[in-house]
């Protein structure tokens, strides 16, 4: 328990150290005017809250639409995969010609086509998060063991049945090493999203802050990006740890 408690606390450490370093650089001047005092970050942010928390809700209501609606994507292509093999690799192919495909170059085009709404920026975040998910689905649908399959082969289970009852719950660990990758993704997304037209949004507040020389407020909103992102990887493991996938499997009796 203590060395866990160690091991929680060393980032926590490392980051106050940076911080007190960084506060020290500038204020004795050898700092670029690009890096803001952290103190002065820190007020801003305390100053402006309600105006960057309403902003952050826009970007935080379009990360979780994607990522839930990728999710959607990821678990009925896993079930078509599912009850076509054969179709695996093409699936995986074109999966992975889509998420090889720089989303901040295609994001203009989907802007033009699509106009600046929330579904073009929900759609944005869904192509950049359904490609792990789907992975770790269609890989996590093979771990049923073969006992189980042959069991509910006697049972004349349909396919709806042995994807429900047998492949999904085994695929669930794998599942959600997927969501853990997506997490963050999904919040980068959104930003993405948003520097191309939005009006509202913390990538928007961003944008502003950058071509208006606003550095502390361009450093707040980063800040405020990174601790967002943390905190969704965070939640998913903290599902996983309520859940009790976090735990590793005994080794089995030979």
């Amino acid at each position: 328990m203590r060395s866990a408690r160690w091991l929680l606390l060393l980032p926590l450490a490392v980051f106050a150290a940076l911080l007190a370093g960084a506060e020290a650089w500038v204020a004795h001047g050898g700092a670029p005017m690009t890096l803001p005092r952290p103190s002065d970050v820190l007020r801003l942010l305390w100053t402006e809250h309600a105006v960057l928390a309403g902003q952050l809700g826009v970007t935080v209501l379009t990360a979780a639409c994607g990522f839930l609606l990728a999710l959607a994507i990821a678990l009925a292509v896993g079930f078509a995969v599912y009850a076509m093999p054969r179709s695996e690799g093409a699936v995986l192919t074109v999966g992975a010609v889509l998420s090889s495909i720089p989303m901040i170059a295609i994001a203009p085009i989907l802007s033009v086509w699509l106009g600046l709404t929330l579904g073009t920026r929900v759609l944005i975040t869904v192509v950049i998060c359904v490609f792990p998910m789907l992975v770790s689905v269609v890989q996590g649908l093979r771990e049923s063991k073969a006992g189980e399959q042959e069991l509910f082969t006697v049972l004349a289970a349909s396919p709806w049945q042995r994807f429900r009852l047998l492949a999904l719950p085994s695929a669930v660990p794998l599942l959600i090493v997927g969501l853990k990758i997506s997490a963050p993704l999904a919040v980068l997304g959104a930003l993405i999203g948003e520097w191309n037209g939005a009006e509202t949004g913390l990538g928007v507040v961003m944008l502003n802050a950058m071509f208006g020389l606003q550095v502390q407020r361009l450093w707040a909103t980063v800040l405020i990006a990174c601790a967002v992102s943390s905190l969704a990887y965070a939640y998913i493991c903290l599902v996983e740890r309520v859940a009790g996938y976090d735990r590793a499997p005994l080794p089995e009796a030979s």
